[in-house]
């Protein structure tokens, strides 16, 4: 009995025992999977902080993309506004010259008939002047005449007296007399 006693003794410790061991599997077990629930929490929470961010970074660049292109748009437009202003600016004064150079061509036109007019005058006044004085010396001494080599080409025609006082240029106002 005693030995019975002890067997069973011996017997519902060993049952304990592995009562305790199953005890501890299960929690050991209980707590690595709760382990697991926690670390496959985090990760997946980690995953979704990292997606957040990546998406947040993906939305800040494409904020800024759209800034950098509207800047680049606004850029071009003012450059190409500016562009059209300075043509325009060029036209103008392209414009500008070729009149002032017809203006000028028109002038020095005009200059160049008056000059020659006035040529052309002076021409007619040196050579009434000329026959002028050689009449007047022809008279003075009508002999000397001929000899000195003088020649009739600009004298006026027999019996018209030529004008003692020149033309007035064209350019140079006419004063009353």
């Amino acid at each position: 009995m005693a030995q019975q006693r002890a067997s069973n003794g011996a017997g519902s410790t060993a049952r304990h025992v592995e009562q305790i061991v199953q005890a501890a599997e299960r929690t050991a077990e209980e707590l690595r999977a709760a382990a697991e629930a926690r670390a496959d929490d985090r990760i997946a929470e980690a995953e979704r902080a990292a997606e957040l961010r990546v998406r947040a970074a993906d939305e800040e660049a494409a904020d800024v993309r759209a800034i950098a292109e509207s800047a680049a748009r606004e850029a071009q437009d003012n450059a190409a506004k500016r562009a059209r202003e300075v043509i325009h600016e060029a036209r103008v004064a392209t414009r500008e010259v070729l009149r002032d150079g017809e203006t000028l061509s028109g002038h020095l036109r005009e200059l160049s008939d008056s000059l020659r007019a006035n040529a052309e005058r002076l021409l007619l006044d040196i050579r009434a002047a000329h026959a002028e004085m050689t009449a007047r010396l022809d008279r003075v001494d009508p002999d000397l005449g001929g000899t000195l080599g003088r020649t009739d080409r600009g004298a006026p025609p027999a019996g018209k007296r030529p004008s003692v006082e020149p033309e007035i240029p064209e350019f140079i106002p006419r004063r009353p007399r």
